[in-house]
């Protein structure tokens, strides 16, 4: 006869409850582990690489193409002066600020 343990049953019986929870940890555990693994092996593969450098051009471009289209609206002198991409956030940071007090005044 096989004796089932409810919720109940292991909230008052200790033993039973920790048995049981390190035996989940442990299966939670390996899954954990397997998955991963299963990750790694997808993220070997040439295919895996190939769309994931694809993506991450797109991802650039689109980046580069953003920070293109916020230097355009910034006042520099001369005005096709080259900037970094840190150059460009401080530069914006500084104008808004400066939009910002003349609405102010």
């Amino acid at each position: 006869e096989s004796v089932h343990l409810g919720q109940k049953d292991t909230d008052t019986c200790p033993r039973a409850r920790g048995s049981m929870s390190a035996e989940l940890v442990r299966s939670r555990e390996d899954r954990a582990r397997s998955r991963e693994e299963r990750r790694r092996r997808r993220r070997a593969t040439a295919r895996y690489r190939s769309a994931h450098a694809s993506r991450e051009r797109v991802r650039v471009m689109t980046f580069n193409e953003a920070f293109a289209e916020l230097r355009k609206l910034l006042p520099t002198l001369p005005p096709d002066k080259k900037l970094s991409k840190i150059e460009i956030l401080r530069l914006a940071i500084c104008y808004i600020s400066y939009l910002n007090h003349v609405l102010d005044v």
